[in-house]
């Protein structure tokens, strides 16, 4: 009870404070006299009579914009971000401050606001630097206003929505080993899946070379230029391996998975310059998947930005197996438990040749591994 009176006795202070200094000011002006006096007192009824009307007078945005000089980076890059407000010229105001409204886990930063004083500017503008971004994909939603008066009598908050999406990718980093090596037969195409019936892009022709498939021989160049010439089609390379990252996290840490997620993006990346187009898996809330190609090499990128940890561990029988027979299936994952050795049984079922890809492993996954790779199934491992 005592609280709440003190609470209501410094809100309704500075009013207080503001009749009894006019009294004291008129006061002054009664007993006194003289020019001097009264023009105090009409001075600082002009000031108060100033204050409210421009704390009652509405400050009207015009626009409200959020630039910032990277929508797309890496984690560990900076974000300088530019807010600019446009107003009317006129629009009085005697102070104005600015918030921002950084999303969380994003980065960090000293002030992400501005305080203005009275201005004629049309724009006000200011900015500010978020450091060491981290992975995600980040929505700014809305810029916060105060307005006060030369006496802090009144304060209004205001808040005006300015949507900016900021997606940053995972860390690539580059592997010293090379994982296209150990899988030239999958590197070159020949999966259980393919064949060249397939709708292919024809990339040139050239002549015959003892080996090539009869059914990819051009008749009609080979009429005209008095050589056998073979239809060259777009590059097989990499198109039955498969990046697949499991997103399930129990007992490893956040930072572990950050750093998986980080093995998957190197992976990719590191296909990508050895001319490979893999399909990539990513387990969401279900797997999503998505084939690969020079052009579209960020789709990967993109689905790693947005992926979480779940709880639930990855289904033994799952349809997305299927869509992997007969690949190589270069499996991603944060931790290892008992219950993983038979989903690893149910993708050997389905000719799939599999190597699990881990940062590190700890002393009670190194005996799930063992246990796997009594089935047949290589590691790989960053530490």
């Amino acid at each position: 009870m005592k609280n709440q009176f003190l609470n209501r006795l410094r809100r309704y202070s500075k009013y207080i404070f503001l009749v009894l200094f006019v009294l004291a000011v008129y006061s002054y002006a009664m007993f006194q006299g003289g020019f001097v006096s009264w023009f105090l007192f009409y001075s600082v009824i002009t000031v108060i009579v100033a204050t409210v009307a421009v704390a009652v007078f509405p400050f009207k945005v015009l626009k409200a914009e959020r630039v910032v000089n990277k929508e797309v980076l890496r984690a560990g890059e900076n974000v300088d971000v530019t807010v600019v407000i446009e107003k009317r010229m006129f629009q009085p105001f005697f102070f104005l401050r600015i918030q921002d409204s950084i999303p969380q886990k994003l980065g960090s930063s000293d002030e992400a606001g501005a305080l203005f004083f009275f201005s004629f500017q049309r724009k006000l503008v200011f900015s500010y630097t978020i450091r060491d971004a981290r992975r995600g994909e980040y929505n700014f939603e809305e810029l916060r206003f105060t307005f006060g008066d030369l006496f802090g009598l009144f304060e209004r908050q205001s808040q005006i929505p300015c949507q900016t999406t900021v997606l940053v990718y995972p860390r690539v980093k580059k592997l010293k080993s090379t994982l296209l090596s150990k899988s030239s037969k999958q590197m070159e195409g020949e999966s259980l899946q393919q064949s060249f019936d397939d709708d292919r892009s024809l990339a040139g022709v050239r002549q015959y070379v003892p080996g090539d498939r009869l059914n990819t021989i051009d008749w009609k160049q080979s009429a005209r230029s008095g050589h056998l010439m073979t239809k060259e089609f777009e590059s097989y390379k990499g198109e039955s391996t498969v990046v697949a990252f499991d997103s399930y996290l129990n007992k490893t840490t956040e930072l572990a998975f950050e750093r998986a997620v980080e093995l998957a993006a190197s992976m990719i990346n590191s296909f990508i310059k050895e001319n490979a187009v893999p399909k990539v898996s990513i387990r969401l809330e279900d797997w999503r998947s998505s084939q690969l190609s020079h052009r579209t090499a960020s789709r990967g990128l993109h689905l790693l930005a947005r992926v979480k940890p779940i709880a639930q561990p990855a289904y033994v029988i799952d349809k997305v197996y299927q869509s992997w027979q007969g690949m190589h299936v270069y499996y991603v994952c944060a931790e290892l438990d008992s219950s993983f050795v038979q989903v690893c049984q149910t993708m050997l079922e389905q000719k799939i040749a599999l190597t699990i890809c881990m940062a590190q492993l700890t002393d009670e996954e190194l005996e799930v591994a063992r246990e796997l790779e009594k089935l047949g199934i290589s590691f790989f491992t960053i530490n």
